[in-house]
């Protein structure tokens, strides 16, 4: 029996002999509770690599790195600032109310309008040293008066020059009180978003919920995302962007805009805070919008020589269509790239690469954000047959998107010619002899055309003075009123003759 005993307790002992060696050789690449009580240094080592090749130890106290990257980014923001303004936006809201005649309603009621003015707020960033600014149309569309903010509190007065309500982008210009001569301003760059890289990192810079000069770091979180089937392509970044931010710029580490903030995306309807996904309009879009407007540059788009409209019931009945939901051909051009993929009138477009389109404009969006020979896959029913056409987009310059100040003055002179009457401005003796303060708004009718809808309204001498009440102080804002006009609802004239106030309804 003691020759048994006794190779056990060997062989016992060696096990346990060997789990100790192995336990002290890893001791130098292993870190656990007894190391922290002896305060060992922790060590980083790659995977695999050699034991004598260990990262030296953490020190807390040396920071160079981590306060060169701090420096860099308040040097970042110093830089960028000063061109970002908060945009303040007031518009005129006319509603109508119904009190009784009495307080019990026996008589009847009565109707009035009354008007308020609807505050609005956003971000712009100034592009150029005269005062030109890129912000979103949604912050500016349809506003009676525009104010910017500039980073050291001056406050100027902002005009529209032009929008693209496609792209969402939109240029203002500052402008000065009569005789002001106004500074040259800070603008920034436009960078190129083509070569921006999912990782990089990004400065949004805006105003959200009216707190000026906010400044949120992120990085480039994904390209290419919709907000819907036929949305604009936008950058997806995880600086925060609140309201307010919209219009601001996306800035890189080099200063440049890569990007305008436009929106926030929200998994819940009634949730307006962010959730960690910002969209960021790509700064070569907003670029060509603005070369565009201000510089007269053609915007290219793509093209596929197509004439579309929305489906009717009746027509998607007779093709057997489930729903109205599609475009449908209309023209081809000869030589076009639609044609050479075979497209033909009567066909209705249902898929446009693989989505599914809701209608005409829908689809004529997604081929304006082709670029030149890039692929496009349709899916047609062409009587009652499914079929599937490939076209190659080329690119063609479009002006049918862009709206300028200019057109909507082009179309109040039009509006003014269609009326049959002819205006100017006053002089100052005119306006002495009438008895107008030289601050009080007017314009002169020189001339109304016989047979003219205007001659039964209107007479040689009349004075305009307001339009929807608001005031007209020049000819050129005369024209600029009525070619915004409202279509939906008739408006009104306000003049005199004769120190009477008269006062004439233009319908859409």
């Amino acid at each position: 029996m003691k020759h048994v005993v006794h190779p056990l307790i060997f062989c016992l002992t060696a096990a346990m002999a060997a789990l100790l060696y192995a336990g002290v050789a890893q001791r130098e690449s292993r870190y656990d509770f007894f190391d922290l009580v002896r305060q060992r240094p922790i060590l980083a080592q790659a995977k695999g690599a050699s034991p004598t090749l260990r990262a030296q130890p953490i020190d807390l106290n040396n920071t160079g790195v981590l306060e060169q990257v701090n420096g860099a980014l308040a040097d970042l923001t110093d830089a960028v600032v000063p061109s970002v303004v908060s945009i303040d936006t007031r518009t005129s809201v006319d509603v109508r109310r119904i009190v009784p005649a009495d307080p019990f309603g026996f008589f009847g009621f009565r109707t009035f309008n009354e008007r308020y003015e609807s505050p609005g707020l956003g971000s712009g960033v100034i592009v150029s040293e005269e005062g030109h600014i890129v912000t979103n149309h949604h912050v500016v569309a349809g506003v009676d008066q525009i104010q910017v903010t500039l980073h050291d509190g001056a406050k100027y007065s902002a005009e529209w020059v032009g929008s693209e309500p496609g792209v969402d982008v939109a240029v203002l210009r500052i402008v000065g009180r009569d005789g002001e001569e106004l500074p040259r301003f800070q603008p920034l760059a436009f960078g190129d978003s083509d070569t921006v890289r999912v990782g990089e990192m990004v400065l949004a810079v805006g105003n959200p919920f009216g707190l000026s000069e906010t400044v949120t770091r992120g990085i480039i979180s994904a390209k290419q995302r919709q907000l819907s089937d036929g949305a604009n392509e936008y950058f997806q970044v995880d600086a925060v962007i609140n309201p307010g931010n919209s219009g601001g710029p996306l800035v890189n580490v080099r200063g440049e805009i890569i990007g305008i903030n436009v929106a926030i995306f929200t998994g819940q309807e009634d949730v307006r805070v962010w959730q960690g996904i910002g969209l960021a309009i790509p700064a070569n879009d907003a670029r060509s919008v603005f070369e565009a407007i201000v510089h007269g540059r053609p915007l290219i788009r793509g093209y596929l020589g197509l004439g579309l409209r929305n489906v009717s019931t009746n027509y998607a009945i007779a093709l057997g269509l489930n729903s109205t939901k599609g475009a449908l051909v209309t023209n081809v051009d000869k030589g076009s790239p639609a044609e050479s993929a075979g497209l033909k009138p009567g066909d209705v477009i249902v898929r446009f690469d693989g989505k599914a389109v809701r209608n005409a404009e829908d689809t004529l969006a997604r081929i304006r954000l082709k670029k030149q020979d890039e692929p496009a896959v349709l899916s047609v029913v062409r009587k009652g047959e499914a079929i599937e056409v490939k076209a190659t987009a080329t690119a063609k310059s479009d002006t049918n998107s862009i709206k300028l100040r200019s057109d909507i003055t082009a179309t109040g002179q039009s509006i003014t010619e269609a009326l049959g009457i002819e205006v100017r401005d006053l002089t100052a003796r005119e306006r002495e002899a009438v008895g107008l303060n030289p601050d009080s708004p007017a314009i002169l009718i020189t001339d109304v055309k016989s047979g003219s809808q205007a001659e039964r309204r209107f007479l040689p001498g009349d004075l305009v003075h307001y339009i929807n009440r608001d005031p007209v102080e020049s000819v050129a804002q005369f024209y600029d009123m009525l070619g915004s006009l409202p279509t939906n609802r008739p408006s009104s004239m306000v003049l005199s003759r004769d120190g009477r106030r008269i006062t004439a309804v233009l319908n859409p």
